[in-house]
């Protein structure tokens, strides 16, 4: 087998047929065809695909039978160790010796043991009644799965309906799951409006669905009145204080390097733009650490998008995905909706989405943002949405989507808008900066005669107090001018590479500052007729979360980064049977996750004000079932993110 270090040559080139034949064959079937389906690459690491095939069962289904569709998964890992494997029994491990490769038969996914246990309708009902879990009225009505999403090896989440009802099925590897549930009710208990756990078993957490619907399909279908930014802010600000004391997770912009590699990886002739975007990055936030306190204040969500917040009559009403709430800064969740939002916004640029979709998806991008960097610093919000965007890169690749390579390069290109904005925001904070302080007297000169600024012109506003604490802001540094202080690097449009690139776009060149009359800072994906400011509502109503005291200065909890586990796989233990199909006389299917609608997410309430979390008196990490083991440097690699196609979102 030849291979890279990673596996992701073996698993992603021709070699593949030969292991998925060799897998089929094993177990008594005849491959048709294949095709790569979902690719997930960890350079220098491990890689998992999933595949789409063509398999006949002659023993099963008689000689005559014609092929049937089967998704089949595979996994190598050489520069990690394979761990918190659970079930090996229905999966083939075939070596040469120098690289292990394990394949299984969806769904009996080897980290996943709970999945064949909800993905067959006849299965699913035992499996909710066993956890004293009813749906619908008639217990005779058939229930319905739908797969929303499916990640070999990290997590699966389906859809179970019966009639008019329906709850969420999320399957994850088991030690995983007492510590969601756990996180699930302390939120709720706060007043966040998360789904309620209505049972759990190792590995499987059942949830009930959320009112309203997911703000991605609202705002196509609205733009800025779906919700407003108010709200948005607010409802992170009512997770609660005491969870500032869980585990930090390191926000998208710690693992630019590591994306970058994966982009990279795919498309080698973007490389260059992808340094310099690092580069940008890194030495844009290095600067503003210069000026204001980056360690994390706030409790933040920690995945934040518009797929993850539900929304109903203009209000939120709904948040999911909570496994990452912990501290952390505020810019990193509001950067994480822009980033998602201006990809989105971009596939109008290709197609994806009509024109109409993408004029309401930018005029949200403009007027939210504009909120956000009151809240905010803005050069942070802008090198922060650069970073997000630069990890959704990894997606078209991992997806397999048509074109993927165009695709890629689209959304590393509308990373770069973003730190073209930062540099933008930045040049108006040193203006700003310039313009406030006072003129120095002439020698000789009595201060009253100097003469003063030129009648009719104001000075420019002074920049937005810098964030500290959560709803507490820091004041701004008083007599200092740093004109030629630490700023963005300038652009390095030399170095980049000329691409193929998708439908032209009629916004300014990307190299170019946008030029949006009231929101200079946004990236533009096209040009728009700029909309006014919507009318401002009441406030908020919900009350407040109370929050404690603001931590010391020295308690912020600092992340330390784990040494990478680095381990040759294990091949002492010998390959493992990969077991045949069911052997019923009429063979169980499970739902693909390829034939069921991707489902949407939560939404968000009104920024409020209150105090800091006290890290000194915050309680202890959560108890747990998870083993003791060093935390994963890339843990951002479970996120829903990942597993999410846009383009299933049909037009209006």
């Amino acid at each position: 087998m030849s291979h890279t270090q990673d596996g992701s040559e073996l698993l992603t080139g021709p070699g593949a047929g030969g292991l998925l034949r060799s897998a089929v064959g094993n177990s008594g079937g005849v491959l048709h065809s294949w095709q790569l389906d979902h690719v997930d690459h960890r350079p220098g690491r491990s890689t998992k695909a999933l595949y789409r095939t063509q398999v006949s069962w002659p023993e099963l289904d008689g000689p005559q039978a014609p092929a049937r569709e089967e998704l089949f998964g595979a996994s190598a890992h050489i520069g990690e160790r394979e761990k918190n494997l659970y079930v090996a029994e229905q999966t083939l491990v075939m070596t040469d010796g120098d690289i292990n490769v394990r394949v299984w038969r969806y769904p009996h996914d080897p980290w996943l043991p709970m999945l064949p246990q909800v993905c067959y309708p006849d299965i699913v009902g035992r499996t909710l009644h066993d956890l004293g879990v009813s749906l619908g009225p008639d217990p005779s009505e058939p229930i319905a799965i739908d797969v929303v999403s499916y990640r070999p090896g990290r997590r699966a989440v389906l859809r179970a309906s019966q009639g008019a009802a329906a709850v969420y099925l999320k399957v994850m590897q088991p030690h995983r799951s007492g510590e969601i549930v756990e996180r699930h009710q302390r939120l709720l208990s706060a007043g966040v409006p998360v789904p309620e756990v209505i049972a759990h078993h190792q590995g499987l957490v059942v949830l009930a669905e959320l009112p309203g619907r997911p703000l991605a399909r609202a705002v196509i279908d609205e733009g800025v009145d779906s919700c407003r930014a108010e709200d948005l802010v607010a409802l992170l600000d009512r997770l609660p204080a005491s969870m500032y004391g869980l585990s930090l997770r390191p926000p998208w912009t710690d693992s630019v390097e590591f994306y970058a590699g994966i982009v990279a990886s795919a498309v080698p002739a973007l490389g260059p733009r992808l340094d310099a975007l690092v580069r940008e990055i890194r030495e844009g936030l290095a600067a503003i650490e210069q000026r204001i306190d980056m360690r994390p204040h706030d409790v933040v969500h920690g995945d934040f998008y518009e797929a993850q917040v539900f929304v109903q009559d203009g209000r939120v009403v709904g948040l999911l995905d909570i496994d990452t709430v912990g501290p952390g800064r505020r810019a990193d969740d509001l950067a994480c909706l822009l980033a998602h939002l201006s990809v989105l916004a971009d596939y109008g640029n290709a197609g994806r989405i009509d024109r109409g979709m993408q004029q309401r998806v930018e005029d949200a991008i403009r007027t939210w943002h504009e909120t956000f960097q009151e809240r905010v610093d803005p050069v942070e919000l802008a090198l922060r949405s650069a970073g997000v965007v630069l990890s959704l890169a990894t997606g078209p690749h991992r997806q397999q989507e048509a074109a993927w390579e165009a695709a890629t390069e689209a959304i590393v290109r509308v990373a770069e808008e973003w730190v073209a904005a930062a540099r933008h925001a930045e040049r108006q904070r040193i203006d700003r900066a310039t313009a406030a302080q006072p003129a120095m007297p002439a020698p000789g000169r009595p201060a009253a005669q100097q003469p003063g600024p030129a009648a009719g012109v104001q000075h420019a506003a002074q920049s937005p107090p810098t964030q500290g604490p959560t709803g507490v802001r820091q004041v701004p540094a008083q007599g200092v001018h740093v004109p030629n202080g630490p700023g963005i690097a300038p652009p390095s449009g030399s170095s980049a590479v000329q691409q193929s690139a998708p439908p032209q776009r009629s916004a300014p060149s990307q190299s170019a500052p946008h030029q949006s009359a009231q929101h200079p800072s946004a990236p533009q994906h096209s040009a728009p007729a700029h909309q006014s400011a919507p009318p401002q509502s009441a406030p908020h109503q919900s009350a407040p979360a109370q929050h404690s005291a603001p931590p010391p200065q020295s308690a912020a909890p600092q992340y330390v980064a784990p040494p990478q586990q680095h381990g040759a796989p294990d091949r002492s233990a010998p390959p493992q049977q990969f077991d045949a199909p069911a052997q019923q006389s009429a063979p169980k299917q499970p739902v693909p996750p390829q034939s069921a609608p991707k489902q949407p997410v939560p939404p968000q309430a009104a920024p409020q004000q209150s105090a800091p979390p006290q890290a000194a008196s915050q309680p202890s990490a959560p108890p747990t079932d998870r083993p003791s083991e060093p935390v994963d440097q890339h843990p951002e690699d479970d996120s829903p993110t990942q597993e999410r196609r846009i383009s299933s979102i049909p037009p209006r």
